[in-house]
């Protein structure tokens, strides 16, 4: 389940790929910039599919020192990939699924955190204009804290499901909501992502999406609920 851009792929396509970037440069009071890049693709075989998601978030500031010289501060550095990959069985919306990721965000109080799941992924429905599928299973998580941080490093079995949705508006117009939540006895992550596609024109769309990330053991000096909104460019390559 990861994310895509443009409008849902025909029926009889078994591969799509896009690339997504936004940029953002502030200059006047506030002097920043900041760079988002994702990357997907997935592919629908006769037995398997393959979905593959790499992002990535920087940013920096200005900021002067005691001599008023201004230098570049990096406030923002968040890599993370994930893949999946479903066998399926004798009907092909019924799937066996594998799911790993890795995320790794320097002002995180960890170092980097990563998991593994499986279990059982379903497509309820899928038509010309909406699909609807969902997976959850077991998997096991490793946090590890930084060594300048007073924490300690987490690990242990989770549970892990995820939705997703997606509508097609109008040829141009492609509208999709997707949850996923990680989840053990004393710890709970969810991140949701709204988003809404419109084709500028051939292979070239814009989205609009709104990404909220609860995390439930989130330090006393950090907010529990982090939110981005976000305007990008996005490529079908095929």
């Amino acid at each position: 389940m990861s994310d895509s851009g443009g409008t849902l792929p025909a029926t009889d396509s078994n591969i799509s790929a896009t690339g997504e970037l936004g940029f953002l440069y502030n200059k006047g009071n506030t002097n920043s910039s900041s760079i988002n890049a994702k990357f997907n693709i997935s592919q629908e075989l006769e037995k398997w599919s393959y979905q593959a998601i790499a992002n990535t978030r920087y940013k920096t500031s200005k900021e002067a020192d005691d001599g008023g010289d201004e230098y570049d501060v990096t406030t923002a550095q968040r890599n993370f990939i994930s893949t999946q990959i479903d066998f399926k069985l004798a009907s092909p919306d019924e799937r066996i699924f594998i799911y790993a990721e890795y995320e790794n965000d320097r002002f995180d109080i960890y170092d980097y955190q990563t998991l593994v799941a499986s279990g059982w992924s379903e497509r309820l429905w899928r038509d010309e204009f909406s699909e609807f599928k969902y997976s959850v299973g077991p998997g096991y998580a490793i946090a590890e804290a930084k060594n300048d941080e007073d924490n300690d490093d987490l690990q242990g079995v989770i549970l892990r499901t995820a939705l997703e949705y997606t509508l097609e508006i109008s040829k141009s117009a492609q509208f999709r909501q997707f949850i996923s939540t990680e989840t053990d006895p004393e710890y709970t992550r969810t991140k949701s992502e709204t988003s809404l596609s419109t084709k500028i024109f051939g292979s070239l769309a814009m989205k609009l999406s709104f990404i909220m990330e609860h995390n439930s053991n989130a330090e006393v000096t950090q907010e529990s609920l982090d939110t981005e909104t976000a305007v990008t460019l996005v490529y079908q390559f095929f």
